[in-house]
């Protein structure tokens, strides 16, 4: 029999070897696709999620993910396959349920997505995130269960500012202005230092052309630290538009130390110079907005126009000759550059160029009186909008003959579709058709402004 000494002598000499270290567990392709998605990697979670539907087809939680990798890519269609799936195969998942009503809402199809958050809203009674999605939806199908909910959500969670701006923006876009306005008064009177729902009260109220009290608002979204391009061109709009030029120029020209590199505030501000019979001090903003877009032939004629009122015709008919190869069908092109050739005594070219600018002129005319002859397709396309039929209305004002109020409608239709970038280009289409048109220069004001917020 060994010894102590030698059991201990032989522990010291042979110890025990460690034992190896539990190797960590491999992520599941599910886990590893939600990862990528936490990460916004949604190329890549999109092929490990594919994967993972394959191995187990009836997941609802992997065709859930799959729609939301799928989203954000823009594959519409193919994420409401996988929505329906997840709702199919998860029936009592509220996660499933939501996911689905996320892909129809991208799909255009509020009504089907309702129905879908409506089981959520069941499911989770008394929870804010559901009942917000249920609310946009009713909103966007003009349901008239829309105001109801938005106060079910506002009394839920009575500390969360956008949901009366929500519910402001909705009575808005109904015609319910005076109930909006109320609603949005009552929101800036809880949350006075929301610099959001100063610029949305206030670009509200430029539509609502009542443009004293926008011009409030918005100086009250700058004072407490909203002073981005957008809000401040709109606020030298409603300025200038109430006769207050002062103030405009003013806006305009702290607009432009702040933010020298913005061509349209340029442009915006040497115009008002313009208008004022000041080309000098107009020249060299409207210089600066034209080298910034040469692309602009709006720019190029205002920037011609300067020049030719401040003696320097040849370099101005170089700008109005710019600004008729960037846009052929610019009638006051044509007549800047017409006029000018006038004074200049080419008299030959001078005739084409102002018979270009009248031929486009009747045009214009017979656009105009074309779109009348198809005033019930313009009628039912503005009912269509107001019936919460967006898509729709778009459709139908596409098939009207391009005019300024044709575009106008267009871009009424994008606005209720959140497709606001594409809104503000039928609107510039539209402005340059109709410079004229406040009505137009004001809601591309508005629409800029709603344009560069985060979507």
């Amino acid at each position: 029999m060994r010894t102590l000494a030698a059991l201990l002598l032989t522990a010291l000499v042979c110890p025990a070897p460690t034992p190896a270290p539990t190797p960590a567990p491999v992520p599941s392709l599910l886990e590893q696709g939600e990862r990528l998605l936490q990460g916004k990697q949604y190329a890549k979670a999109e092929a490990v999620l594919l994967k993972a539907v394959e191995a187990d087809p009836t997941s609802a939680r992997a065709h859930g993910n799959l729609a939301l990798a799928l989203l954000p890519q823009k594959k519409v269609r193919e994420a409401v396959n996988e929505g329906r799936l997840a709702a199919a195969f998860g029936p009592s998942s509220p996660e499933a349920r939501y996911i689905y009503g996320l892909a129809l809402s991208a799909d255009g199809r509020p009504i089907e997505a309702a129905r879908e958050y409506e089981k959520v809203v069941a499911l989770k009674a008394g929870e804010a995130v559901p009942l917000e999605a249920l609310a946009g939806a009713y909103a966007a199908a003009e349901d008239p269960r829309t105001v109801a909910t938005y106060e079910k959500l506002i009394a839920l969670k009575p500390g969360v500012a956008r949901f009366r701006a929500s519910l402001a923006e909705y009575l808005w876009q109904t015609d319910r202005l005076d109930r909006g306005n109320a609603v949005m008064l009552e929101a800036l009177a809880a949350f006075p230092a929301d610099p959001g729902l100063a610029l949305q009260y206030g670009r509200a109220l430029v539509l609502q052309e009542r443009l004293a009290d926008a011009a409030v608002a918005l100086e009250s979204a700058r004072r407490l630290g909203n002073s981005d391009p957008r809000t401040l061109a709109l606020l030298a709009s409603a300025y200038e538009r109430s006769g207050r030029t002062e103030e405009a120029r003013s806006t305009l020209t702290a607009a432009t130390d702040a933010h020298p590199e913005d061509a349209s505030l340029q442009h915006d501000l040497g115009r008002l110079w313009l208008a004022e019979g000041r080309a000098d001090e107009a020249l060299a903003h409207l210089e600066t907005a034209a080298r910034a877009q040469p692309g602009s032939a709006v720019f190029q004629l205002d920037f011609g126009r300067a020049l030719e009122a401040s003696g320097k015709l040849a370099e101005a008919e170089q700008a109005y000759r710019r600004a008729v190869a960037l846009s052929p069908n610019l009638p006051g092109a044509h007549f800047a550059l017409g006029r000018l050739l006038q004074r200049e005594g080419k008299k030959e070219e001078a005739e084409r160029e102002l018979a270009i600018h009248h031929a486009l002129y009747e045009r214009g005319r017979q656009t105009v009186a074309a779109a009348d002859a198809k005033d019930a397709t313009a009628s039912l396309a503005m009912a269509e909008l107001n019936q919460g039929k967006a898509a729709e209305a778009l459709a139908r004002f596409k098939s009207l003959p391009e005019s300024a109020e044709s575009l106008r409608g267009q871009a009424l239709a994008l606005q209720r579709l959140g497709r606001h970038t594409e809104a503000v280009r039928a609107l510039e289409r539209a402005h340059a058709l109709a410079p004229d048109d406040a009505r137009i220069e004001l809601l591309l004001l508005a629409e800029r402004s709603r344009a560069g917020e985060p979507q």
